[in-house]
């Protein structure tokens, strides 16, 4: 066994709503429990549901996964587009490496029987979880959280000016920036234009 190994430090999702409740000045809890206090409830009923939202409004670079799909046999739409269906734990599709395509409800309907798909996944293990992200995740579990247990308006603006405007920019330019070459980055036009590629 290697003695000198560092210690797992990986946030559990009771460390992020700890972070969140924090954020209201609200104790930390030893357990989430649909059955236990207030906060412990809260913290159940919310965190996965604002795990997904967080994960879907960027193109984190950790949860960014590829994969083939072949089309079922005889599956088509009215107008003879092959059907596809969606991997489980797609949550957004990013790109589709065909020119014509359209998604409804769990499946893409494409004129080929084989795709390349590009997604944002359900990822919980939160040992993958991007720093950025689980502060972006905190950040948006509070806000969830402060009408509930602290009934302020006012508080619950300012956290959701603080994901919208700070956190969640931030964290998905960190994460798209990382996830690319200089040359092959998305924005590396831009960045040149302006002078900014060296914040690559």
């Amino acid at each position: 066994m290697d003695t000198d190994a560092p210690p797992n430090t990986s946030p559990t999702p009771l460390d992020i709503c700890n972070m969140a409740l924090c954020k209201l000045g609200e104790s930390p809890l030893s357990a989430i429990d649909a059955n236990g206090s207030l906060p412990s409830r809260l913290c159940y009923m919310h965190y996965h549901p604002t795990r997904r939202e967080v994960l879907c409004a960027s193109r984190w670079a950790f949860a960014t996964r590829s994969t083939g799909l072949t089309a079922a046999e005889s599956s088509s739409d009215a107008q003879h587009a092959l059907a596809h269906t969606l991997p489980m734990d797609c949550l957004r599709v990013l790109e589709v490496n065909q020119p014509r395509w359209t998604l409804q409800g769990r499946t893409i309907y494409c004129p080929v029987s084989v795709i390349r798909l590009l997604y944002i996944a359900d990822v919980e293990d939160t040992a993958l979880f991007e720093p950025l992200f689980i502060e972006a995740l905190a950040v948006r579990l509070a806000c969830k959280l402060c009408i509930p247990l602290l009934n302020s308006s006012t508080a619950r603006q300012a956290l959701q000016e603080e994901y919208r405007r700070v956190i969640l920019p931030q964290a998905s330019y960190v994460s798209v920036a990382q996830a690319h070459s200089n040359d092959s980055h998305p924005l590396s036009q831009l960045w040149r234009r302006t002078g900014q590629s060296s914040l690559l």
